[in-house]
């Protein structure tokens, strides 16, 4: 029995597709103060992890943040992506569990969590962005250029 269970798992485990996720930190612009930078805050984050050796099973978490506001640069509006309101995505019955798996910055799941806790109708029309990979973002407006279907992000840090 042990060995039926084990040709089993051989011959299923490469069906197994795994898609991968990309969750930025501080996206939400809190303030346009100048000094941000000077004090070392950093802007639309991505961790990673930076220790993929094989033979070391010692993980580390590496942060790569922009060290300048979003609000500096001009992020040109895409109509080609969906957009949808917090209030449209509660009557869909989206989760904040859903925009996680989706990618979704934590900072808008954060504020999409509060808004259903809360029901607080001041984040009602907030925008979230549904982007595909390669794009990511709060408004889609990063894309991993060398992009290929079975990329993972494991294979950003080598």
């Amino acid at each position: 029995m042990f060995h039926m269970k084990s040709i089993f798992y051989l011959i299923f485990i490469h069906w197994i597709v795994a898609i991968p996720q990309i969750n930025l930190y501080f996206t939400d612009q809190v303030s346009e103060n100048e000094n941000y930078d000077e004090i070392g805050i950093r802007y639309n984050c991505i961790r990673l992890a930076s220790n993929m050796d094989r033979k070391n099973f010692t993980r580390q978490i590496s942060s790569y943040c922009m060290s300048e506001s979003s609000l500096k640069f001009h992020i040109e509006n895409d109509n080609s992506f969906q957009t949808f309101s917090f209030a449209k995505l509660a009557k869909m019955n989206i989760t904040s569990e859903d925009l996680y798996f989706w990618s979704t910055p934590i900072d808008i799941i954060e504020q999409y969590q509060i808004y259903l806790l809360l029901n607080d109708s001041s984040l009602a029309e907030q925008i979230f962005y549904n982007c595909t990979l390669p794009r990511f973002g709060s408004m889609c407006q990063y894309e991993f250029y060398y992009y290929h279907e079975s990329y993972s992000s494991d294979n950003c840090v080598e």
